[in-house]
């Protein structure tokens, strides 16, 4: 690991984090930048959909790095 992960509280709980992947989930993540991504929507991703649920069970953050169906979300001012 380049950076050692520290202690951090999140949603109340004490958990393990590595702030440099943190920042990077943020702009690399698949789910996170894909227009498949509609949370609240009848039409939102199922494999993201099924990954947050075991991000809020478990108290993980996750930063998906391959996908089948991952589609470019369109530019914003185009």
């Amino acid at each position: 690991m380049k950076n050692y992960p520290v202690q951090i509280e999140k949603y109340g709980v004490q958990v393990w984090s590595n702030e440099m992947m943190d920042e990077l989930r943020k702009t690399e993540c698949l789910c996170l930048n894909c227009a498949n991504l509609r949370p609240g929507t009848s039409d939102n991703c199922h494999k993201a959909a099924r990954m947050y649920e075991i991000s809020v069970e478990e108290n993980v953050a996750m930063a998906v790095t391959r996908c089948e169906i991952w589609r470019e979300k369109p530019k914003l001012n185009e």
